[in-house]
C-alpha cells in the first residue's frame, strides 16, 4: 500500500512539473501565465533588406523589430472548433533583424488578442521569440503571421532585444490616434 501511494505520489509530481514547464519550450495557459512559442527560423518566409514602407522600425541604433505602423484590417474568423470562433485575424510580417533575439508579448489589448506566427507550436500565444537568424542576404527576416482579436482596438506591445524594452502599439481595425506613441 506505502508502495502503491509512494508511485501515484511520483507521478504526481512529474506530471505538475511537466504542466509547469512546458512541453516543447511552451508554457501552458492558465490564470496569471503566458502562453508562449519560440518562432523558428526555418519558419520564415524570407528575408528583406528593409521592411516595407507600412512598417516602422523600433528600437534603438538600426533597431531591432519592424511592425505595422498604420490601421491593420481585420480579416477572416476563425474557424468552428478552433477556440478562435469569435475572434478576427489581422494578418502582417513579422521583422526581425537577422542578428537579434525579439521577444514579443501583448500587455494591453482592448478584450482579448493573441499572436499567431510560426507553425511548430499551438496557436494563439500571448508572447513568441523569434530570431537570431542567419542569412547570406538581408538585414530582416519575415514570417508570416498576425493578430487574432476579438473586437477592433488598440493593441500594446512590449518588444524586448538585449537589454532593450520599448512599448509598441498595433492598430487593429480601428486607428490609433492619440494612443502614445512609444519606440
Amino acid at each position: 500500500m506505502a508502495r502503491s501511494a509512494r508511485s501515484v505520489a511520483a507521478a504526481l509530481v512529474v506530471v505538475l512539473w511537466a504542466g509547469c514547464s512546458g512541453a516543447d519550450g511552451q508554457k501552458e495557459t492558465t490564470e496569471g501565465h503566458l502562453s508562449h512559442r519560440d518562432v523558428e527560423c526555418r519558419e520564415a518566409i524570407g528575408v528583406v533588406e528593409e521592411p516595407g514602407p507600412n512598417y516602422r522600425v523600433h528600437g534603438s541604433g538600426d533597431g531591432f523589430v519592424a511592425l505595422p505602423a498604420g490601421e491593420m484590417q481585420l480579416g477572416r474568423w476563425g474557424s468552428a472548433g478552433s477556440g478562435s470562433e469569435d475572434h478576427r485575424f489581422s494578418k502582417f510580417g513579422l521583422h526581425v533583424r537577422r542578428s537579434r533575439q525579439v521577444s514579443l508579448e501583448i500587455v494591453t489589448a482592448p478584450d482579448e488578442a493573441s499572436l499567431d506566427f510560426g507553425w511548430s507550436g499551438p496557436t494563439p500565444v500571448d508572447a513568441l521569440t523569434a530570431g537570431p537568424c542567419g542569412s547570406d542576404s538581408g538585414d530582416w527576416v519575415v514570417w508570416a503571421g498576425g493578430i487574432w482579436v476579438n473586437e477592433p482596438g488598440c493593441v500594446e506591445l512590449v518588444a524586448t532585444s538585449d537589454e532593450e524594452e520599448i512599448s509598441v502599439w498595433l492598430a487593429v481595425g480601428t486607428s490609433c490616434d492619440g494612443v502614445p506613441a512609444k519606440s
